[in-house]
């Protein structure tokens, strides 16, 4: 799920819940994706994407297996998928 929104090239899933927060497993397939972010932080399991921040304006960052990364809500992004990218993430 990117932005609220199920995509075909990704899928999602739930796992539960921990402290009032949803804990999930997401992959997406290669590809480019804009998005608007919850409040989020996840591991990256597998696959390699660059993530751009338009608003608020910052230097893109690479991500891949190992990586953790902090999403604050209504971050507009764009997501450029180069390997099918899996992470586990709590939001």
């Amino acid at each position: 799920m990117i932005g609220g929104q199920k995509y075909t090239s990704g899928a999602e899933a739930v796992l539960g819940e921990w402290r009032g927060a949803e804990v999930g497993v997401w992959d997406c397939a290669p590809g480019t994706y804009p998005d608007t972010e919850a409040d989020e932080i996840f591991v990256v399991l597998a696959g390699a994407a660059t993530v751009e921040f338009l608003e608020p304006e910052l230097p893109a960052i690479e991500i891949g297996p190992g990586d953790v990364v902090r999403l604050e809500e209504g971050m507009r992004t764009v997501w450029t998928v180069r390997e099918t990218l899996r992470k586990v993430y709590l939001s």
